[in-house]
């Protein structure tokens, strides 16, 4: 039985790995190793990886019911849920519904602010902008740019944090110099 668990495990990693790198969507080909990052939480993981391997089939809504309960099954333990909350979003990218992906993607960075975790709550709106801009949404991708201009600034920032999110978001998005 263990070994079945293992190779399951195994599978379903190895489907992320060829579904990140194969999606149709070319900005997301470098996504930072943080926002895909795993849950503490060996249950809540477990969803996470069905939701992945959903994810990778094109099954978004039965990809975001497996990472709403890994969200809830963090939350329980009282830990930040950004490893399922980013899912979340993406998985309604992928699907086309970007602008409930720039506002789940606020969520998640207003849940990063509660829990105290600014390079989460930079990368939420820089990604909200991002999806914004690639939908025409200009007002809306002004409002968090403003927002993350604050957060750049911030001396808690990680630099390096700040010069990734300067260049592979905002190249193309806004002048934040």
């Amino acid at each position: 039985m263990r070994t079945i668990t293992s190779l399951t495990t195994v599978a379903a990693i190895a489907v992320t790995l060829i579904a990140i790198t194969t999606m149709n969507v070319a900005a997301y080909e470098q996504l930072p190793e943080a926002r895909w990052e795993k849950s503490a939480n060996p249950h809540a993981q477990a969803f996470i990886e069905i939701g992945d391997e959903l994810l990778g089939n094109s099954h978004y809504a039965a990809a975001r019911r497996q990472y709403e309960t890994a969200r809830d099954i963090i939350m329980l333990d009282g830990d930040f849920p950004n490893p399922a909350l980013y899912r979340i979003a993406v998985s309604y990218y992928y699907e086309g519904r970007s602008v409930t992906a720039a506002d789940q993607l606020e969520k998640l960075a207003s849940e990063a602010t509660a829990y105290g975790d600014l390079v989460a709550q930079a990368w939420a709106l820089a990604d909200a902008a991002w999806i914004n801009s690639r939908a025409g949404m200009k007002f809306a991708m002004d409002e968090r740019v403003d927002r993350l201009k604050l957060l750049l600034r911030s001396p808690y920032l990680p630099s390096e944090v700040r010069s990734e999110i300067l260049t592979r978001r905002f190249g193309e998005v806004a002048e934040l110099n």
